[in-house]
């Protein structure tokens, strides 16, 4: 009969009493990466803040295109606007000479 008894008690699940863990709060990968952002002009005119770097994609018809990755938003992907003429330096002349032109330093 103790052998049954014994049996019995030891087939029976142990319940384990473990502290009550805090929920846990959804976490937002954007808000990691909360910092160094910066801001950039779209496609659609609008300005838009985002953390990731700004890569060259292909588009449907073949041309390539800037976007900008994980904005604020929480856009994945942003088209950029591209310029139709970007601005080109041109460098000064220099005056006719045999030295190179040398700015001057006053103190």
């Amino acid at each position: 009969m103790k052998a049954l008894t014994l049996a019995l008690l030891l087939s029976l699940p142990v319940l384990k009493l473990q502290p009550a863990q805090p929920p846990r709060q959804p976490v937002n990968q954007l808000a990691e990466r909360a910092k160094g952002g910066r801001w950039y002009f779209a496609a659609t005119g609008n300005a838009i803040y985002c953390y990731g770097p700004v890569m060259t994609v292909p588009a449907p018809n073949g041309d390539l295109h800037k976007v900008a990755t994980a904005c604020r938003d929480g856009s994945a992907v942003v088209p950029l606007y591209e310029s139709p003429d970007p601005v080109k330096v041109v460098p000064k002349e220099q005056k006719q000479g045999n030295a190179p032109y040398k700015p001057r330093i006053r103190m």
